[in-house]
């Protein structure tokens, strides 16, 4: 099954309480990876349109907000994930 396929299934989109154990884990990671996605195209974007020294700054701060917000363990982990997306490409 790929790794998004059971989320196009019609019964499953219309109702997330309907979703397996191992489904609500597989969605989460999905998701948790698609905002390292997003993440990382942000910087990129940022690094284009001010700078490296100034998306970096942008970024630190961003990060703290994040830590503050869900948790120094979830910022860690975007991080972490983030690193494993950027090198995958």
């Amino acid at each position: 099954m790929k790794q998004t396929e059971f989320l196009t299934k019609l019964e499953k989109a219309n109702n997330l309480a309907t979703l397996s154990s191992q489904e609500r884990l597989n969605l989460q990671e999905i998701m948790k990876n698609t905002e390292a996605l997003d993440w990382i195209r942000r910087y990129r974007k940022k690094v284009l349109e001010e700078g490296r020294g100034e998306a970096q700054y942008w970024w630190q701060q961003t990060l703290l907000d994040i830590a503050k917000k869900r948790g120094e363990s979830a910022a860690d982990d975007l991080r972490r994930r983030m690193n494993e997306q950027k090198d995958k490409k």
